[in-house]
């Protein structure tokens, strides 16, 4: 079925790309070298889920400076395989099977990023078909479930007005602009062909023709390429359909509804005013949850955390259950800040707050909780578990098999929370020396690290943060001694700032004048599906202003940032 149906489609998923007229095809839509790895490998740190936004300056409180780059120019997006899941289960049903895709491509710690840079292997159009076909299938094998997701069910192959209103609905939502008459009349066709087959009938012929349209790369791919608006000056302007498919991207991580999209009909996304409405819409709706979530996941490296092994025998206590409720833990109080609270978002920093259940709770040595789900609970005051560094994902992700590693927990406070740079190590770095005392702390291990001139300027910046971390292990459990040393956990940070455990050092970073503009970076690259650079210095500034005298909402700087020029254009204002 897989020959003749393609013989019938007569076109591939890269050959249509390509037809698309679009740049994406060549090298605006492939990568740097060394771009793209969503695999941790080869990064001596452990630490995946760093740039994406600025760097910071110092001397300069609260200001980035964003690297030099080309002007930002018009490319297709791939979609992510949340994107892609969220997707087909928006248009077909949330209980549709799906099977593997291709794997995201992280570039400057985002999927988002990674998914504008790289085109879709050929392996992955196999991937792609596979899993679309196994959806397609279930759905359209039960008139009922295929009554459920077309604007009416035709009564057989000659029933054209239905087929075509059935396809056209359900393709201006998954393409996230309305079919052109040619597309609806080919896959009206495929319909009527494989419908009227002998032992067909029109429900094969309509699986087929959804089959077609979910490996089509105007599904595949975002396609956001803009036009010259004359009444700004010839900038290149996203149209209303491309900014429904951008906030459907952003704020859904997937295809737009049919409100937008009338929206968009309307040109109402012409203007701000008319994006934020849309936008305040969207963020009220359950599916922006998982957009929240996949940011989450990419800005705190979670990744690293679904890889991390630890030492069964030193923690036995670690298990992969506690691990998803570590993940769990994390997402939820990122959601609950975005969407229920409403508070300041850099008060997690050292905030008290967070989400267990029953399990994690024990792991964490905390008072039982009633009931089998996570509930809120508040940690002692004096508690040394404090913020988002003291959550268990992150103590886990970023440490090693047998033991903490305070270069890699630094490096991700460095790059992810202050927006340091910290460069890849230099060839030849010598090992970790061995330590003829049994009793040795990681502490004096790394400082005879650090006594190497070519070890010394890196671990300078990341150790002194790490070390604020170590009362708790690699497992994400608290401790007050390691090898039978009392446990030091003071450090500094750049500015002088002094701490004393990771309490402490959650406060130290609340404080921190370029925590709120780094974070303001991290969200507007991840929107933008970009690399913010030199020329969106003016941006980034003014939307960082908002951010701190709004109070620090986050749900306010994503409608800040979508209905910003720099989402609505394709280079940001001057």
């Amino acid at each position: 079925m897989r020959t003749q149906f393609s013989k019938r489609l007569g076109v591939g998923v890269i050959a249509v790309c390509c037809a698309l007229g679009a740049p994406a095809c060549t090298a605006q839509i492939s990568g740097k070298p060394g771009q793209g790895s969503a695999s941790s490998s080869g990064n001596p740190s452990g630490v995946q889920g760093s740039g994406g936004g600025g760097t910071f300056v110092p001397g300069a409180p609260g200001e980035l400076s964003l690297p030099g780059g080309d002007p930002p120019i018009a490319r297709l997006h791939k979609l992510t395989a949340s994107e892609f899941a969220n997707s087909v289960h928006d248009l077909l049903g949330s209980d549709a099977p799906l099977g593997p895709v291709e794997p995201d491509s992280i570039v400057g710690g985002f999927s988002a990023i990674g998914a504008s840079t790289v085109a879709m292997s050929p392996a992955g159009v196999g991937l792609y078909e596979t899993a679309s076909g196994a959806a397609t299938d279930y759905v359209f094998s039960d008139a009922t479930r295929a009554g459920k997701v077309l604007a009416c069910v035709p009564q057989g192959t000659t029933d054209s007005a239905c087929i075509s209103k059935a396809l056209s609905a359900l393709g201006r939502r998954a393409f996230r602009r309305p079919l052109t008459d040619a597309e609806v009349t080919r896959f009206s066709t495929l319909v009527t062909t494989i419908g009227g087959e002998a032992g067909s009938d029109v429900l094969t012929g309509m699986r087929h023709a959804v089959w077609a349209i979910l490996q089509s790369p105007s599904f595949l791919y975002r396609v956001e390429l803009g036009t010259a608006s004359a009444a700004d000056g010839g900038r290149l302007k996203y149209t209303s359909y491309e900014m429904a498919s951008r906030l459907a991207g952003v704020l859904w991580n997937s295809v737009p509804d049919d409100a937008l999209l009338d929206a968009a009909a309307q040109d109402s996304l012409a203007a701000p005013d008319g994006v934020r409405t849309q936008a305040q819409r969207m963020l009220a709706a359950p599916q922006a949850h998982r957009s929240v979530t996949t940011f989450t996941d990419d800005l705190y490296g979670l990744q690293l955390l679904d890889e991390a092994t630890k030492d069964p025998t030193l923690f036995p206590t670690f298990t992969d259950a506690i691990r998803g409720d570590m993940r769990q833990e994390l997402e939820q109080r990122i959601d609950d800040m975005v969407f229920t609270s409403k508070g300041d978002f850099l008060s997690l920093y050292d905030g008290k707050s967070t989400f267990v259940n029953q399990e994690l709770a024990a792991y964490y040595g905390l008072p039982p909780v009633s009931g089998t789900g996570f509930q809120r609970v508040d940690l002692p005051s004096d508690s040394p578990r404090a913020g988002l560094l003291g959550a268990g994902a992150i103590l886990v992700a970023y440490g090693l098999p047998q033991r903490n590693s305070p270069t890699a927990r630094g490096k991700f406070v460095s790059s992810a929370l202050l927006c340091k740079d910290v460069p890849p190590p230099p060839p030849n770095v010598p090992q970790l020396p061995a330590m003829t005392d049994a009793t040795a702390t990681m502490r004096q291990r790394m400082t005879v690290h650090r006594a190497s001139p070519s070890c010394s300027s890196c671990h300078s910046v990341m150790d002194p943060i790490g070390f604020g971390m170590d009362y708790f292990d690699s497992a994400g459990l608290y401790r007050t001694k390691e090898n039978g040393q009392p446990i030091d956990a003071t450090g500094t940070l750049d500015d002088g700032t002094k701490f004393d455990g990771l309490a402490q050092l959650g406060s130290a970073l609340r404080q921190e004048a370029v925590a709120g503009p780094c974070f303001v970076s991290k969200v507007y690259a991840n929107a933008l599906g970009r690399l913010a650079i030199d020329l969106d210095a003016t941006a980034v500034a003014n939307l960082a202003k908002q951010f701190a005298t709004g109070g620090n909402h986050a749900d306010q700087l994503l409608l800040d940032v979508i209905s910003s020029d720099s989402f609505r254009f394709v280079l940001p204002s001057k």
